[in-house]
């Protein structure tokens, strides 16, 4: 049985975005890098490992991952954003809900997934967490299939940023600080763009590099 389910009466995918293309970190593909020897999206899939009824990664280059154990797709629009992975993410689901989340999150906190898919209801379209300043984690929430013409129409209009669509669907908010028993540090919202930041994921993952 998977520990910390969250709403199992709900299936569930979980998707990692891993197509970006780290123009902060030279290049770089972030899922590639090493955290405590581990690829950064290795370690994303073993914290999601129990969760979801899928895990699966969206990839322009799935030759660099000759390692993983999960289903691997790619994006239908050309244009590279975060709004084009989570298009594809609802397009290659199984499930009619996918948790999505960045390649470059070396610190999802299982507890706090599990506590936001607890408050998942059949008639959201997203789930997702907001800070007390007003700012959305859409890289740390769940989509409907519902979300996916929304979607489609601000890509084809080159509208990249996600929370453009979310006037035209329903949304449930979860205050953050319903979650910090979860993961009083938050460190589930912690991005690594670049090479400064990286260097502080070293540290706090005790990594003396």
């Amino acid at each position: 049985m998977p520990d910390n389910p969250g709403n199992m009466k709900i299936p569930v995918s979980a998707a990692i975005l891993a197509g970006g293309e780290g123009r902060r970190m030279g290049g770089t593909d972030k899922s590639c890098i090493r955290i405590s020897g581990q690829k950064l999206v290795s370690r994303i899939i073993e914290r999601l490992e129990g969760l979801f009824t899928e895990i699966f990664v969206i990839t322009r280059s799935p030759e660099n991952h000759p390692d993983l154990k999960v289903r691997m797709a790619g994006d239908v629009f050309q244009s590279r954003s975060s709004l084009t992975g989570l298009h594809s993410a609802l397009y290659h689901s199984s499930t009619n809900y996918v948790f999505v989340t960045a390649c470059d999150s070396p610190f999802l906190n299982r507890k706090l997934i599990a506590a936001l898919l607890a408050r998942l209801h059949p008639e959201d379209d997203v789930l997702i967490p907001i800070h007390p300043d007003g700012m959305y984690e859409p890289l740390c929430a769940v989509y409907s299939r519902r979300c996916l013409p929304f979607i489609e129409k601000n890509l084809e209009q080159k509208r990249f940023q996600i929370i453009k669509f979310f006037p035209h669907v329903k949304i449930h908010t979860v205050d953050t600080a319903e979650l910090r028993a979860s993961d009083r540090e938050f460190e589930s919202f912690i991005n690594v763009n670049t090479p400064e930041e990286l260097q502080e994921a070293y540290v706090r993952a005790g990594n003396a590099q």
